[in-house]
């Protein structure tokens, strides 16, 4: 994969998760006009033990995937190591749906300090289920190149998802549930418009020796997707705690706008994964890596800077007499701009994740989300008693800050990069203080110019033209 395949592929997955994206943020005022922030603090619960036990249904095998598929040349063993991956995953997801399924009682008194949202955590399991059979498939056509297949197949089941949530949750005024059960619905259907593209690239088998090497690479893998959940859910829990349920609706409805920040770092990852190793094992990448940081850190800049100047915006929009976002959730935007933060550093962790990769220590990646995710909940439990979601924010950005700094630390004698200092250097600090000058003045004329200052500094300051940004972006 070239430069511009490179280019092409985070183009087409950042269209594909910009639209799933945009699907799920038209909920967003849907909801906030139809579910109280006590409500929508139940379902960021659930969706916390969801993001959780996702973990574990997936297996860590997604890497495993990745690296193993495009290492080896013989098409007949690449047949071998999907087929054995996807097989153990289904006897894994099975076996987990049936036994949360037995728990989920319990489950919803530990959680919800109640045994009523059993049902609810039951149909949630199920849409696990389906939703990671779906993701395995989807990972085999990413590991294949084939960026524009997913898209296709991933809007589709956002679209399925969309209208489904606005029969549920809009026409039969079904709240959580409704939503929940879109989700099963959609995973499931999702699910069988993927089964007959793996037909010729499938067989009923597990093969011994592979299953061996892939638990091996992946266990490590399972540890740090399950402290990187912890990092993504701990603040939930915690603010639960210490400031209730509506502390945790209005903090979960603004990390949800903020969140659009991981579009990019999924579109970037999804992209960076492939390439980084193919690049690496044939020609000199130094260079090559030090303009892709340039170009990531350069368009999280940019997001950064629109999102948060101009979200606030949208609660003062009304349609047909109703508000676009409903003004009881106003006060949580206080936190975007710091969630985006963090989560551009974690893009910079998968930026560094190549060495882990290539040397088969994926136990770096362990201890990465280790620290991220202890870091997380230590100032999360410091922070959150005094500074409530502003607290939950920070601890969020500064564990993925200090999981970033330990793949830095571990990847630099290894990795040889060539840094392009001063570029980076003026698309940071450059976008600090516009985002301090656009927050402080509050004028969505001066917001405006300060978008358009940046994309200018960017286009004449750094070696980093416009039209590279829109196809990275």
């Amino acid at each position: 994969m070239n430069n511009k395949s490179l280019s092409v592929s985070v183009a087409w997955y950042g269209l594909g998760n910009l639209f799933v994206r945009s699907l799920s943020f038209i909920l967003l005022p849907l909801y906030s006009n139809l579910i109280s922030t006590s409500e929508f603090g139940n379902y960021s619960l659930l969706m916390s033990v969801y993001a959780v036990v996702q973990v574990f249904f997936q297996f860590g095998m997604f890497g495993a995937l990745n690296k193993f598929y495009i290492e080896e040349k013989s098409e007949n063993k690449k047949l071998l190591i999907f087929s054995s991956i996807i097989n153990s995953i289904f006897i894994i997801a099975s076996f987990l749906t049936f036994t949360l399924w037995l728990l989920s009682s319990q489950i919803s008194v530990i959680v919800f300090n109640s045994p009523d949202f059993k049902n609810i955590l039951t149909l949630t399991f199920v849409s696990l289920l389906f939703e990671t059979l779906g993701f395995y498939i989807l990972s085999l056509l990413k590991t294949m190149g084939l960026a524009k297949k997913v898209v296709i197949y991933s809007t589709s089941g956002a679209i399925l998802n969309l209208l489904l949530n606005i029969f549920f949750v809009y026409y039969l005024r079904l709240s959580v549930y409704g939503i929940i059960l879109a989700q099963v619905i959609s995973g499931l259907v999702l699910l069988l418009l993927l089964l007959p593209l793996i037909k010729n690239k499938y067989v009923f088998r597990i093969d011994k020796e592979i299953f061996n090497i892939v638990i091996k690479f992946s266990l490590p893998l399972i540890l740090a997707n399950l402290f990187m959940a912890g990092s993504n859910v701990a603040d939930r829990f915690i603010l639960n705690i210490y400031s209730g349920r509506e502390q945790v609706g209005l903090y979960s409805f603004a990390y949800r706008i903020a969140l659009i920040m991981s579009i990019l770092i999924a579109s970037f990852s999804t992209a960076w994964s492939p390439y980084s190793l193919n690049l690496f094992y044939s020609s000199d990448y130094k260079f090559t890596f030090g303009k892709v940081l340039n170009k990531l850190v350069a368009v999280s800049c940019l997001l950064l800077l629109v999102v948060s100047l101009l979200a606030g915006y949208l609660f003062d929009i009304h349609l047909f007499g109703i508000s676009f976002f409903n003004s009881v959730y106003r006060p949580g935007i206080v936190i975007i701009p710091i969630v985006m933060i963090g989560y551009l550093f974690n893009g910079i962790s998968s930026y560094y994740s190549v060495y882990p990769s290539v040397s088969n220590k994926s136990y770096h990646l362990m201890f990465s989300e280790l620290i991220a995710f202890l870091m997380n909940v230590i100032l999360n439990i410091i922070l959150i008693p005094h500074f409530g979601i502003i607290g939950a924010a920070l601890s969020t950005a500064l564990g993925f800050l200090c999981g970033a700094s330990y793949l830095f630390t571990i990847s630099r004698k290894e990795i040889k990069i060539e840094y392009h200092v001063k570029e980076l250097s003026i698309i940071i600090i450059t976008a600090l203080v516009f985002l301090l000058v656009g927050k402080e003045l509050n004028s969505f004329l001066i917001d405006i110019i300060l978008i358009l200052l940046y994309l200018l500094t960017l286009h004449f300051f750094t070696k980093i033209k416009l039209n590279q940004i829109i196809r990275i972006a």
